[in-house]
């Protein structure tokens, strides 16, 4: 990851994946409010990530496109994502549910000669938590939720700024609200692939509050005059490190990338069960 200019304002840790110890019970200090974020460096070798971003250029395996077209390879020449996130789907979610099935069997088979992506983040998320254990939400029917989606950002795509807490406003997010806490999630992300330039993730010293939503209304992102003033900083992790932030309270946004090589990341959010001590991992 490139330096980072420490601020008083976001509290922040980096360590190398051998030294992931160092880490351990974390997930308290975030929830005291003195860890903002935290990067594992080398989660996975930088050339294994060069490996797993040429099999996602070629569509292999081939996932679910979103957004949804009559020529998925059309649509994968913009910003779109393998997965579907919860948000994205439709409100009985059936659709989600089904690519959720199909996605996990298509990440085993992405990272099949090497460590498993979702029992590498379990592992992962299971020392931070102190031992807890870390499972995958499901629904009522005992359909699993997609553990994480595919974002591809080409040249010239951003995400604009936004805070994850206004997520659970969403109606789809009804049943994930009763299994566990939504309300401070963590963001996560693993970095694939990092563009030649752009695509840092901009954090903001702005923290959310019930008053910046409007209601229980779901926004796809916020004004950019509620940071207007505030301090930030640029995070861009390389291939192989994973970033996990607080990103349900924190303003962020991701620059627009640069030059010829797109972002891929791979993630989704983090949040403590309602009742007991288990953790709960989704997109």
């Amino acid at each position: 990851m490139e330096p980072l200019a420490r601020a008083d304002w976001f509290k922040f840790r980096s360590v190398d994946f051998t030294q992931l110890d160092a880490l351990e019970d974390c997930l308290e200090a975030f929830a005291k409010r003195e860890l903002d974020g935290v990067v594992i460096r080398q989660v996975y070798p930088e050339a294994y990530m060069r490996e797993i971003s040429s099999r996602i250029e070629r569509h292999e395996p081939p996932f679910h496109v979103f957004p949804r077209g009559a020529d998925p390879h059309k649509a994968r020449q913009g910003k779109h994502l393998y997965g579907i996130t919860l948000v994205a789907a439709d409100r009985d979610l059936p659709e989600y549910f089904r690519v959720a099935e199909g996605f996990r069997v298509q990440c085993r088979d992405l990272f099949r000669d090497g460590a498993d992506y979702e029992a590498r983040l379990k592992s992962i998320f299971e020392v931070l938590g102190g031992g807890r254990s870390v499972e995958l939400p499901r629904n009522p029917d005992g359909q699993g939720y997609m553990p994480a989606t595919i974002r591809i950002l080409p040249s010239g795509a951003a995400i604009d700024l936004h805070c994850d807490n206004n997520l659970s406003h969403h109606p789809s997010y009804a049943h994930l609200k009763t299994v566990c806490d939504v309300s401070d999630q963590l963001s996560f992300f693993l970095t694939l692939n990092a563009p030649g330039g752009g695509g840092e993730l901009f954090v903001y010293s702005r923290r959310w509050s019930d008053s910046d939503d409007v209601g229980s209304q779901y926004v796809v992102s916020k004004d950019a005059s509620l940071v207007e003033g505030c301090e930030c900083l640029a995070l861009k992790p390389q291939p192989g490190d994973l970033i996990l932030f607080a990103g349900g309270r924190i303003y962020h946004r991701v620059a627009p990338t640069e030059g010829t090589r797109p972002r891929y990341t791979i993630g989704g959010f983090l949040a403590r069960a309602n009742e007991g001590r288990t953790l709960y991992y989704w997109s």
